[in-house]
């Protein structure tokens, strides 16, 4: 078992802090054609089309970066409250994309 310290470093590290490197870009674009019905396969030509208006990559990586820290945080605040019953958190990410609400 890791620290709650250990898992927000990593939380920093592994998930927030890789998307200030612009080739999340191009590896977003890239997934997004190869699963065009994919969910938020709509998110590659948003960013192509934010690129081609004039977007620096590093202006949309701040924002994905920024964004992923919001959602992070808003999952961590709610696992914490209102929480899960019997605190049952793992495998969460299991049912995450199955979910309803991930269909656009």
């Amino acid at each position: 078992m890791t620290s709650r310290e250990d898992l927000v470093e990593h939380l920093w590290q592994e998930i927030i802090n890789p998307l200030a490197d612009p080739s999340t870009l191009d590896n977003i674009v890239a997934n997004c054609k190869r699963d065009p019905d994919g969910s938020f396969a709509g998110v590659g030509p948003a960013i192509e089309r934010a690129l081609a208006a004039g977007l620096s990559p590093e202006d949309l990586c701040l924002i994905n970066r920024r964004v992923t820290y919001e959602a992070v945080f808003g999952t961590l605040y709610a696992i914490g409250d209102p929480g899960v019953d019997n605190n049952d958190v793992f495998g969460l990410y299991e049912i995450l994309a199955t979910s309803p609400s991930a269909k656009w």
